[in-house]
């Protein structure tokens, strides 16, 4: 009997998506350029002739893995910002998806950092990715949820809202750099309470 239209688009969904996982992890354990399409395939459990295809190049599938990672920040970042709540518990939901994001999805996190500190973001721009543009719109949505904070007497007032946010970003940006995965390991709560240190929360 043959495949209905949608078990063949489940089968499809559900390939493509374990190409991508399997290169993923292979960008992340050897870099982009230290890799080829058959290191995806062998770890994908599939033939080179099926990786094809889904995906014409390696190119392609980095283009992919890029553009749904920054697409996930991206609304993350967004529905923290616009969430119809306190500014407390904006920032509770922000540190504690951003923490889950990178748990989860610090594959990504490696590749971007690493393809920044090889060719910049000249290199990003010809991949078809401004993030210069992504990361002023990442920016913007924290500094207006620690404005609120501000305004809230959750922050202290007499820091500079676009400082913490830089402070933010960099927080986890330096554990990944510096230590890879092992920071994942790190108890939830300690990593929570150490960024409320680092944007100036009121206590008491």
């Amino acid at each position: 009997m043959p495949r209905s239209k949608e078990k063949s688009e489940q089968i499809r969904i559900q390939s493509r998506a374990q190409i991508l996982r399997a290169a993923c992890q292979i960008f992340s354990e050897r870099g982009y350029d230290g890799c080829k399409v058959a290191d995806i395939a062998k770890r994908a459990n599939m033939s080179q002739g099926n990786i094809y295809w889904y995906f014409s190049s390696k190119e392609e599938m980095l283009k992919s893995i890029l553009a749904d990672g920054f697409e996930t920040l991206g609304t993350l970042m967004h529905k923290a910002a616009t969430s119809q709540t306190t500014a407390h518990e904006k920032i509770d939901f922000l540190i504690r998806q951003y923490t889950a994001f990178g748990r989860e999805l610090g594959d990504f996190t490696n590749i971007f950092l690493a393809l920044l500190a090889q060719g910049g973001l000249e290199r990003l721009r010809e991949l078809g990715f401004d993030t210069v543009q992504i990361g002023t719109g990442y920016h913007q949505s924290v500094s207006a949820i620690f404005a609120q904070g501000q305004a809230e007497g959750f922050i202290r007032k007499d820091l500079d809202a676009n400082m913490l946010t830089m402070f933010f970003f960099s927080f986890y940006n330096g554990m990944t750099m510096t230590y890879g995965k092992e920071w994942i390991n790190l108890p939830i709560d300690e990593i929570y309470a150490a960024v409320l240190r680092l944007i100036g929360r009121i206590t008491g």
